[in-house]
């Protein structure tokens, strides 16, 4: 499964996405910025990833571990070489977990001495994953936050307001790239000044409002294309939002690693 096909899936009320993953030359990817109803959690084994939260950036190393809160914009981009657990809990499974909606992991969590337990504990279930029932994957749930919240601090949740307003604006965006969307009609949608409003994508996204459309566009374009290989690519790339097939031709080209 390609990292950036998950995000609609862990909206489910009772999701868990659990991939190891080893890259290689022929597989580094760039995931597109995206949130959901879950927590994710990244165990760093090998190499590095650079990884992109709210509007932090760091990159991350062996032994070092992230977190993303509920619709918390993120992203990242793994060097080849890189060796990582991914892990989402959507909400479902987070409600004995009330110390979320008070306190929360900070988004970077440095190397710790339990690292390696939490890992073994990874590798032991890892292999059985694709049977597992719900009784497990709730067990897995519960077993993997405790261990998180017993050996690693957590601290005071931070306002969410800016991130709430990009978040809107990044659902309006996925559900609309296939029109028209510029900086000034999100604006005046959202009640911003273009100026703050290309400020707080670029912090968010990492990334300008055109490209990201671009690069949303493109990347629904490989999805649809996979789900149906028969179908004509101008077809597809029309369908998409791409009102020229030399805009779409250079955005192929520009954004390949989809």
């Amino acid at each position: 499964m390609y990292p950036y096909f998950y995000e609609k899936e862990a909206d489910a009320a009772n999701y868990i996405y659990f991939q190891k993953n080893l890259i290689t030359e022929d597989q580094i990817y760039y995931m597109l910025p995206h949130y959901h109803d879950s927590v994710e959690f990244v165990f760093m084994q090998r190499g590095a990833c650079r990884i992109h939260i709210g509007t932090e950036e760091r990159t991350v190393r062996a032994g070092e571990v992230t977190f993303v809160r509920c619709f918390e914009p993120h992203y990242y981009v793994p060097d080849a070489g890189a060796e990582y657990y991914v892990v989402l809990i959507s909400s479902g499974y987070l409600k004995e977990f009330d110390a979320f909606r008070k306190q929360t992991f900070a988004s970077f969590l440095g190397k710790n001495e339990r690292f390696e337990q939490v890992i073994a504990f990874l590798d032991y279930l890892y292999p059985l994953w694709e049977t597992a029932n719900e009784a497990m994957k709730k067990g897995f749930a519960e077993m993997l936050l405790g261990l998180m919240t017993l050996w690693y601090p957590m601290e005071e949740g931070k306002s969410q307001k800016s991130t709430q307003a990009f978040v809107e604006i990044l659902k309006f965006i996925n559900e609309n790239f296939s029109g028209e969307i510029t900086l000034e009609g999100l604006a005046e949608r959202f009640g911003y000044t273009k100026t703050y409003l290309s400020e707080q994508f670029n912090r968010f996204a990492g990334m300008p409002l055109r490209e990201y459309i671009n690069r949303r566009r493109i990347n629904e374009f490989y999805r649809r294309k996979r789900d149906d290989p028969a179908a004509p690519s101008c077809r597809i790339a029309a369908e998409v939002g791409f009102k020229s097939l030399n805009t779409f031709y250079r955005a192929l080209h520009k954004y390949p690693n989809f």
